[in-house]
């Protein structure tokens, strides 16, 4: 019995499909959702948008607010891109506007509006901001937006949110991030920046320009994988609060902030954050948020690629693709000195008969992230055998002159 429906003649099946997976990293885009009073009528509520920064015309429609001025600031970083933004109403009270913005996830609303994004406008954002909503602790907890924001970013994977701290002090700025302790994918900033706009000094939130630093870094570099700190903030005059720092001092402000999960800002534009909020004993081995950021890119890249496979026959052919595939992605980030390196792993225990069965392949990778240097530790000690060095350099010396009334002395 033929397993292809009889013919006579000569048939010819074509199958173009690439063997292996292109595993790509996705371009880092920002999102934000914010009111917009004095927006034109088509810029719909709940409805996310993509806004160029070179669109000055999409950016008038906006109206003079808060996103028309996050936009300028990310702008004036240098960088040009498009911003995810998603209105949302004007509230009659600060609690009322940041219940706006947070949303409801079931109705999409608010920055749950963003997890639409891909199927609305094509990108999705990888960091989400809400400047001047993200720092305020109604009822002494924690922000409401970051938290709804935080929950966006678990659905989307390789999503961080990028808030803002309360700026009274480093210690209430603290208890901010503090309220995302067990959170892997929460920045905090501090102090607000010194902007310069309509001709006149003024104040903005820390977070949009972090973000920007971020998404400039990763234009830098072609791919997630590099820390953004230890950079100047382009765009930004200076800081409102002073944040110490002195160079190997662990007592200063900035390495305060930076052990409470704070991002901060010393010398007036030095972005010094290598952490997120992770500052629980449970979580706290991937506070590096260059290291978090290049596993969450690895697994989302993995999961949108790794599609074409499905429905195919799962035998022996098909596993070897998906290794391979795996593999290389691997072998590629590693080049990139992303990850040191690697092991994918086929465990007959996690793939049992039953699981086989039912068209279950369970593939183990693991992997580790190469680490950003934090913490560089010089010791110092004295060294007295030098003296013996320098005694034999000026014995050789005075040989040299070939002077016979200079004698070195023999030792014993």
């Amino acid at each position: 019995m033929s397993a292809i429906v009889p013919n006579v003649g000569t048939r010819v099946f074509s199958d173009l499909t690439p063997t292996v997976a292109s595993i790509n990293a996705r371009q880092t885009y920002i999102g934000m959702c914010l009111p917009a009073p004095e927006a034109d009528n088509s810029i719909e509520m709940h409805k996310p948008i993509a806004v160029s920064t070179e669109d000055a015309a999409t950016i008038a429609l906006l109206g003079n607010g808060v996103a028309k001025d996050a936009i300028e600031q990310i702008a004036s970083a240098g960088i040009s891109t498009d911003v995810i933004f998603s209105r949302c109403p004007e509230g009659p009270d600060e609690e009322t506007q940041l219940g706006h913005i947070a949303g409801s996830a079931t109705e999409k609303t608010g920055v749950w509006a963003l997890q639409e994004a891909l199927s609305e406008i094509g990108i999705e954002p990888a960091l989400i901001i809400a400047p001047e909503y993200s720092h305020q602790r109604p009822g002494n907890a924690a922000n409401p937006v970051v938290t709804a924001a935080e929950g966006v970013c678990a659905k989307i994977i390789d999503c961080f949110v990028v808030a803002d701290a309360d700026g009274t002090t480093r210690e209430t700025a603290a208890t901010s991030a503090a309220d995302f302790a067990t959170s892997l994918n929460i920045l905090m900033g501090y102090p607000r920046v010194k902007i310069w706009k309509d001709g006149a000094d003024a104040t903005a939130p820390m977070s949009t320009s972090w973000a920007a630093q971020i998404l400039k870094r990763d234009a830098e570099a072609g791919n997630p994988y590099k820390a953004a700190w230890n950079k100047p903030l382009v765009g930004i005059r200076g800081v409102e609060t002073r944040v110490s720092h002195r160079d190997g001092d662990p007592t200063s402000d900035s390495n305060f902030l930076c052990q409470s999960g704070v991002g901060t800002i010393i010398e007036n534009k030095l972005l010094w954050a290598p952490f997120t909020t992770a500052t629980d004993p449970t979580v706290v081995d991937y506070r590096s948020i260059k290291r978090i950021r290049t596993r969450r890119s690895i697994e989302k890249a993995f999961i949108r690629a790794m599609r074409k496979y499905n429905a195919q026959d799962l035998g022996p052919h098909l596993a070897t693709l998906i290794y391979r595939t795996i593999s290389e992605a691997c072998a590629e980030r590693q080049a990139f000195g992303a990850i040191i390196d690697y092991e994918v792993i086929w465990d007959r225990a996690l793939n049992p008969n039953t699981s086989l069965r039912d068209g279950a392949l369970k593939v183990k990778l693991r992997f580790e992230e190469t680490p950003d240097l934090v913490d560089l530790q010089i010791f110092t000690e004295p060294q007295p055998e030098a003296f013996d060095l320098l005694a034999e350099n000026i014995a050789q010396a005075l040989e040299a002159l070939g002077d016979q009334n200079i004698r070195v002395a023999s030792t014993a």
